[in-house]
């Protein structure tokens, strides 16, 4: 993937500009100015060529010439890094050894020779940059030489054969092979969308509305407008029907014609009009009149820029339906507009389709294979795409429990055996990314099968890649890929954030594809050795001997290691992640690789001092495996580049360190857990002043008395903190004391295990900018909380109360002007919900899970209460409420 190579590499040089600037001269640093306006050129070049054709071959070899030749510039250059940073870790240690040996003489003489040592790095560097720009200037001529028509790239000019183009553009490529499938005859799971659609096209309002149909490949959108479009009702109701599929790469003349060919009396002008003349006329013939258009398999604002001049607004009650894999197409359609988003199939919806499709409506399926044939609709996960590749396979297959096993056991083998069907409707989702989303969605072919994968650890991995500068912007590209139903969220915050994201089997097995195809991710087991220069292991019988260690950049190894030495060979790894291995010592030979930027590992040992040779980490994901508290090294302070340090249980962070200057401060640090209380005193976080997000564990042996209050106040030092996860040991507890101050940034507040008496909720109320606050555990501690009128949450959104033994509480809407979702969980001995709460306007849901059953019957009575004064908008949920 040339766009890739060429983006690491330019963030390679910016890094190599503000992080080693002792190794470039000011020829040096001309010669990188002419390589990064070479690699800028070529950034530009794989933009635009990106938006046209995806077929054209003088464009696919140039890129290949492009990221040969980047990648091994690349390669070079960072060998050369990690071979500088390894003789400056040599020569530190020898420099320690002859100072303590003989400090004055052998330690001036070593001095002079390093000085020596540097200026040799500088004159090689710059020989190295010499012969690469040589080689890259090479491939910028041949770019530069190269002429393409704006025919060619664009592939917007006029058919060459009107009749066959406009037949071709009616049907449309993913249309014409989902109809190989009969996705038209679907009548399973679509009965509810039909009902809601039929609504909007003979309901209010009277002007012109867009009714926008989305869903991600396969889902059936095509299908369902269809059936809106032939309903009966629906044709009586409009004058006019039109129909006209978009796809991809569409042609305006095309489109034009489309749809006079739903208007016979227009006909006869096609030969003599130009496109703005056959603009006009339609306009005119649709003027005054009701009509339905359809545009299916939308994927361009500008096509529908250019079509809606065509269709006019006389409050007809005219309706345009489109069809699109893009939410925010959809969204620019028609801002005021929501948009019919279609769900995938439950189980029961699943089974019902594929046995229609497989025994049709009449016959019954054999008892003995009703089980498996619910596990294979299972299987396909809701998609009806492959519930009917899988049902047509079925159907030519022995009804016999045998037959019906071996599909049960291979339902994806069985739906990639039709690959040319089902991952060609999927992969035009694929092509029609930009290349800056291209890397973050192949990347999720990393993780295995059914992964549910954190986002911001998927953010993080995305920006070590160096696919991203900075986080805010993967949350961006997240949802762009979430908008193009490529990406499913799976868990949400209460605020609607996405928290947890996976993908479909069938868009996995296309990310699979590509991915090998483009040489971007070695998946294994493999059928294959590929050279590429990311590697995921899935299985223990792939060892460190089937990857090409020399230029690999990324390993994520969910089996393990059985032989961690063999590292040492990865010299440019960027990202390491083991799991399913737990390391007895640390691993010191990880330390040699300091090209990390991301490393998330298992051991029982402490983290080793040498930690601090990786100077480009950015995320240490350290899961300390024994019962103690494990301990930082001080040398931690010298990876200045570090955002995120998680270790798990807890551990003790060093407040001074005589290795790292005076007032030195880890400014990149953005979020830390879990940090022993102990460890929490102004001095630390003083020199993390830019902390976003903090979890803190309770060692309460170390804390005791006035000591624990300096602890909790020394956390009004964090200015920049906006979440706090605060989580007692579960133990023996001492109470926290009465008196603390939280930070005022504060948005997001979790308390586990802390005991803390009602009356305390004081300290809380008072943080101006709390959005969000989680009691758990205990969290606080007594029968009764009671709120009086002056106490107000006024920017609490989301109240979260579990397992706690709380009786009594008594509040009013007052008290909570914004709250918007209230869940109690295991709350066995509450007695009720306080019924004013109910007189919140903003309150869109409460959620009873597991508690008593009179805390059920209050917050129904609540709900039948504002039902009667028709707030018809309050949610209700009670799940498992039996407790008397």
């Amino acid at each position: 993937m040339a766009y890739v190579a060429v983006i690491s590499l330019i963030r390679t040089l910016e890094q190599l500009v503000q992080r080693k600037p002792n190794l470039l001269s000011d020829e040096t640093r001309t010669l990188m100015a002419s390589l990064l306006d070479s690699l800028e050129y070529f950034q530009d070049f794989l933009e635009n060529t990106s938006k046209g054709s995806k077929d054209c071959g003088k464009v696919e070899e140039l890129e290949r010439e492009i990221r040969k030749a980047v990648e091994e510039a690349e390669d070079v250059i960072e060998l050369k890094i990690f071979d500088t940073m390894k003789r400056d870790a040599l020569s530190k240690i020898l420099f320690r050894t002859l100072d303590a040996l003989k400090r004055e003489v052998m330690g001036c003489r070593f001095g002079k020779n390093n000085v020596l040592n540097e200026t040799m790095e500088k004159k090689a560097l710059r020989n190295t940059l010499s012969r690469l720009i040589e080689k890259i200037d090479v491939v910028k001529r041949n770019v530069t030489g190269s002429s393409f028509g704006t025919n060619e790239l664009q592939g917007y000019g006029d058919p060459t054969n009107e009749e066959l183009q406009m037949r071709d553009s009616l049907l449309g490529h993913s249309s014409r092979e989902v109809a190989n499938l009969n996705l038209e005859n679907v009548v399973v799971g679509l009965e509810d969308d039909l009902l809601k659609i039929k609504r909007r096209l003979t309901g209010p309002p009277s002007t012109r509305e867009i009714v926008s149909i989305l869903g991600m490949g396969g889902i059936g959108k095509t299908t369902l407008a269809k059936k809106a479009y032939d309903d009966p009702e629906i044709r009586h109701r409009f004058d006019i029907h039109i129909w006209v599929t978009v796809s991809q790469e569409y042609r305006v003349r095309v489109l034009l014609l489309g749809v006079v060919s739903f208007l016979s009396q227009l006909t006869n002008k096609i030969k003599t009009s130009t496109d703005d003349e056959l603009m006009e006329a339609i306009y005119k013939k649709l003027k005054g009149r009701r009509y339905l258009v359809v545009m299916d398999d939308i994927w361009s604002s500008e096509v529908w820029e250019l079509m809606t001049r065509i269709f006019p607004d006389d409050n007809c009650g005219s309706r345009i339906i489109l069809t699109s894999r893009l939410k925010d197409l959809a969204m620019q359609a028609d801002p005021n507009s929501t948009p019919h988003e279609m769900r995938l199939f439950n189980s029961d919806e699943s089974w019902k389709l594929l046995h229609e499709k497989v025994f049709g409506v009449e016959q019954v399926c054999p008892p003995e294979l009703e089980d498996l044939g619910r596990q294979v609709a299972q299987k396909c996960q809701g998609l009806p795409l492959a519930i009917l590749v899988v049902a047509g396979h079925l159907s030519k297959i022995a009804r016999t429990r045998e037959s019906w096993i071996e599909v049960a056991k291979s339902v994806s083998k069985v739906v990639s055996n039709e690959s040319d069907i089902c991952l060609g409707v999927l992969a035009m989702s694929y092509n029609y990314l930009p290349n800056h989303l291209k890397p973050c969605f192949l990347y999720m072919g990393v993780f295995r099968e059914d992964s549910e994968v954190n986002i911001e650890t998927l953010i993080n991995l995305w920006v070590s890649e160096g696919f991203l500068l900075e986080e805010f912007v993967g949350k961006d590209c997240l949802e762009d890929l979430v908008s193009r139903n490529l990406i499913m969220v799976r868990k949400r915050r209460f605020n609607g954030e996405g928290k947890t994201c996976g993908v479909h089997d069938l868009i996995r097995d296309l990310i699979l594809r590509e991915a090998e195809k483009e040489k971007f991710l070695q998946v294994t087991p493999s059928a294959r050795k590929l050279r590429v220069r990311r590697y995921t292991i899935h299985s223990y019988a792939y060892g460190a001997a089937f990857w090409d260690s020399s230029f690999a950049r990324t390993v994520h190894l969910f089996h393990g290691l059985s032989r961690f030495p063999l590292l040492e060979r990865f010299k440019l790894l960027r990202v390491l992640a083991i799991h399913n291995c737990c390391f007895q010592d640390f691993p010191v030979v990880i330390t040699n690789l300091v090209h990390l930027r991301y490393l998330e590992l298992y051991c029982e040992d402490n983290i080793h001092r040498l930690v601090s040779e990786l100077y480009n980490l950015q995320t240490f994901i350290f899961h300390h495996q024994r019962l103690y508290m494990s301990r930082v090294p001080e040398t931690i302070w010298q990876i200045e580049h570090l955002r995120h340090l998680h270790v798990t249980d807890f551990f003790s962070f060093p407040i001074t360190s005589r290795e790292v200057k005076p007032g030195f401060k880890l400014q990149n640090l953005e979020r830390l857990s879990c940090l022993c209380l102990s460890s929490c005193t102004s001095e630390l976080f003083s020199a993390i002043p830019n902390l976003k997000r903090l979890k803190v564990h309770g060692d309460w042996e170390e804390c005791e008395g006035r000591k624990m209050s300096q602890y909790l106040n020394s956390l009004s030092c964090l200015k920049e903190l906006e979440t706090l996860k605060f989580n007692g040991d579960g133990l023996q507890l001492p109470r926290i004391p009465s008196k603390f101050a939280l930070p005022l940034c504060l948005k997001r507040l979790t308390l586990s295990y802390t005991s803390l008496p009602w009356e305390d909720m004081a300290n809380i109320v008072m943080l101006p900018n709390l959005q969000e606050l989680k009691i758990k555990y205990n969290g606080f501690d007594g029968d009764v909380w009671k709120l009086n009128d002056e106490e107000a949450f006024n920017q609490l959104k989301f109240l979260l109360i579990s397992a706690i033994n709380l009786k009594h509480w008594e509040a009013s809407s007052a008290n909570f002007p914004r709250l918007e979702r209230l869940v109690l969980k295991r709350c066995y001995y509450l007695e009720e919900i306080p019924q004013d709460l109910g007189e919140i306007c903003t309150l869109a849901s409460i959620e009873l899970h597991e508690c008593s059953i009179s805390a059920a019957k209050s917050v129904n009575e609540i709900q039948e209460e504002q039902a009667s004064m028709g707030n018809d908008c309050l949610s209700i949920i009670t799940d498992n409420c039996r407790w008397d």
